[in-house]
C-alpha cells in the first residue's frame, strides 16, 4: 500500500472493489456469514469522509 505525501492518494493491492463479495476471494473463512466483505468498510469511511468534507 502506497499514498501521496499529502495522503490524498492511495494505491492498494489486491483491488478492494474487486473483495466486496465473498465469492470474489480465492478463499473466505467458513464461518464468516457476511452479506458482503468486511473491505466494504473502505468504501463506507470514503463516503463518510466526502460528506464531512463537502457539506463543511
Amino acid at each position: 500500500m502506497l499514498t501521496s505525501d499529502d495522503g490524498r492518494h492511495l494505491v492498494m493491492m489486491p483491488h478492494l472493489e474487486r473483495s466486496t463479495f465473498s465469492w470474489n476471494w480465492a478463499h473466505y473463512p467458513k464461518d464468516r456469514n457476511d452479506e458482503v466483505s468486511p473491505w466494504v468498510e473502505a468504501f463506507v469511511n470514503a463516503r463518510k469522509w466526502l460528506e464531512t468534507t463537502i457539506n463543511k
